[in-house]
């Protein structure tokens, strides 16, 4: 009986040990915010052109992180972001692939078309006359950072949802780096449309 008991006691004992040895936790809501918004800052002063590996940030609320995307993300890249803008064990890096400007293009006969999007964060441009969004589709995986024009969205807010009017100048393929580096965009209008509700049209 006492052998019994005893081993129940050192059971219970490795239990209590172990689960009292997990002390991670995950960082909350304001934290998460702060990190970004250090980013944010850091971006609207010198200019996401001034940092050539930078593709985009928002935050994760879900997982508890802090997402940046890099054109390359290796170690060494890490370290280097970590250290030129800011230290934190809740920035999640992964590779993203950088949305690029063709100029004035000839255009098609290609039938404008609709596109909805959340507006994860929002980043200063050094030429005024444009602003970054950092966008996702619903029940996409796929997030970019776009430039386009502020005349189309002077008042845009990091977390609503925006419809796209836009055309292309050229055949695409669906993903948003196609749609944005062939196309023109014509209108950003917020919209209350949630989920399945929102506007996704075809690329004819």
């Amino acid at each position: 009986m006492k052998k019994a008991m005893l081993t129940a006691l050192l059971c219970g004992s490795i239990v209590l040990g172990i689960a009292g040895c997990d002390n991670s936790k995950q960082a909350t809501k304001e934290e998460l915010r702060n990190v970004n918004n250090v980013i944010i800052e850091y971006f609207s002063t010198n200019g996401v052109e001034s940092y050539e590996n930078y593709i985009f940030n928002y935050v994760d609320e879900e997982n508890g992180v802090v997402v940046v995307g890099l054109l390359n993300d290796d170690e060494d890249e890490q370290k280097n972001f970590k250290k030129e803008i800011i230290d934190s064990d809740v920035i999640k890096f992964v590779k993203g692939e950088r949305i690029t400007d063709h100029g004035n293009k000839v255009a098609t006969d290609l039938k404008p078309f609709v596109r909805t999007y959340a507006v994860l964060n929002v980043a200063e441009s050094n030429d005024d006359a444009y602003i970054y969004l950092t966008i996702r589709q619903f029940q996409c995986e796929e997030i970019q950072t776009v430039k386009v024009e502020r005349d189309l969205c002077p008042d845009v807010v990091e977390g609503k949802i925006y419809e796209f009017t836009i055309k292309p100048r050229y055949p695409l393929e669906d993903t948003i780096v196609s749609i944005f580096n062939n196309s023109s965009i014509l209108e950003i209008k917020e919209t209350d449309k949630t989920g399945l509700e929102q506007i996704k049209d075809a690329i004819s």
